[in-house]
């Protein structure tokens, strides 16, 4: 997952970025899709999910993750909640 914020006059080509990082992941099978932020309407968050396999995986993007930091006045790789060890802990009384 990915946060980041189109720098200004860059919308249009950060929109042809996300659009052929989307044709990419797709071709490779794995999903990708990218929501706009409803209260920091300026910030985007980008979504890949995929088959999970064995070994090593081929990489799914070109220059698509470089072209939207290039693009970007903020970028952010974030942890998925599913990379961090997550307990329940049942409460002690």
């Amino acid at each position: 997952m990915l946060i980041f914020e189109p720098r200004q006059g860059a919308e249009a080509e950060m929109d042809r970025v996300l659009r052929s990082a989307r044709r990419r992941a797709d071709a490779a099978g794995w999903h990708c899709w990218a929501y706009r932020n409803e209260i920091a309407t300026s910030e985007i968050t980008l979504f890949l999910e995929g088959p999970v396999t064995a070994g090593p995986q081929p990489p799914i993007f070109g220059t698509e993750i470089q072209d939207l930091r290039s693009l970007s006045a903020r970028f952010e790789p974030v942890r998925s909640l599913t990379e961090y060890p997550i307990a329940i802990e049942e409460p002690t009384a």
